[in-house]
Formats: structure tokens, C-alpha cells, sequence
């Protein structure tokens, strides 16, 4: 009994809601890890990438399966995703009204800057990109929707990455090895939170080589109605450092617009509603 004299205990309807939610948010957790993951994964794989059991990843699946989502290689018996989820992330792109607008306000970035202006977003670990449009000087990488890069070696997925509380970042890029594309990469932790905290003062996020040899990137946010970053707006390609504060100030003033767009026509999303990821460590694996 709580000293007001109503009770604290939860009602059995109550509890069962806690376990979908629960269940919920650990088959959302299988879902990313299978998009960061571009091979099929074994469910001894799955459970360490989420920190469950593979006892509980296998009943997840199962279920996952069930509805298209998840596909199993019947050869291998690994796991990937399914056509239900492909159809559900192809409609997306084409529908959601954050994508389709950036493509005008990308396409200025990118006449203006002669280099790629890319929009992205945060899975995981990698860094989808949503939508891009080429500059005259692109040299780089061909624009594929969906391929995911590296969060940690790329300045759109380090902006977002800087964003998140503490525990998502851990869950995010402390569950394998930082891998070092080039000799500018950052590997280590502690050095890429002071990155962020770079990222967090400054308000936009470059990387120096990090990913590619052949060129770098400056990255700003597109911001939600809270104020916190729902996507990257990047430009990539051989970028001039001496022209960076000229090109940052171009990517603030269009992402801005870019928001203020969106919120006026009602179709901005809200991050008032933003669920933790802070059980992934202190839930106990129970069923």
C-alpha cells in the first residue's frame, strides 16, 4: 500500500500489458539488428547483438516469421529480412512525407555546394540513407536507398549518434569492435564521446576521411517539434575544409527551413513520445 492508502500493486491486466511492451520492444531490437546486419544472422548471433537469451530470440522469431517480417534460409537456418518488411520500408519511402520533401531542399544543397547532399537515419549502429541528390562533382559511391554505412565513421551517423542518451549509444555502437575504414577512422570509445560532445557544441558534424579516402562529409540535423534530430542532412564529396563554415551555415539554413516546412503543414513528427532503450541492460531476460 502507498502512504495515500491506494495500492501500488499491478493488476494482472496491467502486467500483461508490461509484456507486450516488453516483447514489443525486444522484436523491435531483433528487427534493427537484422538491418544493420546486411547477411542473415544465426540466432547465437541475434542474442548477442540484442542481450537476450537465444532461447528468447528464437520464440521472437518465431513469431516474427509468422508475419512475414523475418525470413529463415531453409539451407543455413539463418535469419534476414522478410519480404513483409521490405514492402512496409519501400512504402515508407515513398509516402512519408519527411522524405519526400527533402528531396527538393537536398536538391539545392547539392546545386549550390556541386557535391551529393544525402538525407539519413539512425538504425542501430548504421546509418540509413533515406534520400539523395548528386552534385556535379560527385566522384563517390552510387546513391543505393537503404544500403547501411557505418554510423561511427561518417558525419551523419556521428551527429546522430551524438544526440542519444548515454545507454543508446552503448547499444548502438558497443556491442562489436569499431572497424577502421581509414587512418582517420575513430576506433575508441572514449574518443568518440568527446567527438560528440564536440558535435553537441557546435551543432553539426564532420568527418575527416573517416569512411572514405576519397572524400568527407559535414552534417547538420533536421530537428523534430521537440527540437531533438530526426534525421542527417549531409553533403559529401572532396569537400574544401576552408569553405566548411560557408557550407555549414547553407546546410543550417536549409535544414531549418526543411522543418519549418513540415511543421507548418502539420506533417513534423513529435518526439514528445520517446521510449527508452535503458532496459536493454537492466531487464532481466525473463519471459
Amino acid at each position: 500500500m502507498k502512504e495515500d492508502g491506494s495500492s501500488s500493486a499491478v493488476s494482472p491486466g496491467e502486467g500483461r500489458d508490461i509484456g507486450h511492451v516488453r516483447a514489443v520492444q525486444r522484436a523491435a531490437r531483433i528487427m534493427t539488428a537484422l538491418t544493420e546486419h546486411p547477411y542473415p544472422l544465426g540466432i547465437v548471433e541475434l542474442a548477442k547483438f540484442v542481450r537476450l537469451s537465444p532461447g528468447s530470440v528464437h520464440r521472437l522469431l518465431a513469431t516474427l516469421v509468422s508475419v512475414g517480417w523475418v525470413e529463415q534460409n531453409s539451407r543455413t537456418s539463418k535469419y534476414r529480412l522478410g519480404m513483409g518488411a521490405v514492402g512496409i520500408g519501400s512504402v515508407a519511402l515513398v509516402t512519408n512525407p519527411v522524405v519526400q520533401d527533402s528531396r527538393t531542399h537536398l536538391s539545392r544543397v547539392a546545386q549550390w555546394s556541386g557535391h551529393d547532399a544525402v538525407l539519413s537515419t539512425l538504425v542501430g549502429g548504421k546509418t540509413v540513407q533515406l534520400a539523395r541528390s548528386a552534385g556535379v562533382n560527385t566522384e563517390l559511391i552510387e546513391f543505393e536507398p537503404g544500403h547501411p554505412q557505418p554510423a561511427h565513421a561518417m558525419a551523419d551517423g556521428k551527429l546522430l549518434l551524438a544526440y542519444l542518451p548515454d545507454d543508446e549509444v552503448a547499444d548502438a555502437v558497443g556491442v562489436e569492435e569499431l572497424r577502421r575504414f581509414t587512418p582517420n577512422t575513430i576506433t575508441d570509445l572514449d574518443q568518440m564521446r568527446r567527438e560528440f560532445e564536440e558535435i553537441r557544441a557546435r551543432g553539426y558534424a564532420v568527418d575527416n576521411f573517416e569512411r572514405f579516402d576519397t572524400g568527407r562529409g559535414i552534417a547538420v540535423p533536421v530537428v523534430d517539434s521537440g527540437g531533438r534530430p530526426l534525421a542527417a542532412m549531409m553533403c559529401l564529396g572532396k569537400l574544401d575544409p576552408a569553405q566548411d563554415a560557408e557550407l555549414v551555415q547553407q546546410l543550417q539554413s536549409v535544414a531549418r527551413e526543411m522543418s519549418d516546412r513540415l511543421n507548418a503543414t502539420g506533417d513534423l513528427p513529435s518526439s514528445s513520445f520517446e521510449p527508452t532503450q535503458s532496459a536493454v541492460r537492466t531487464d532481466p531476460d525473463r519471459d
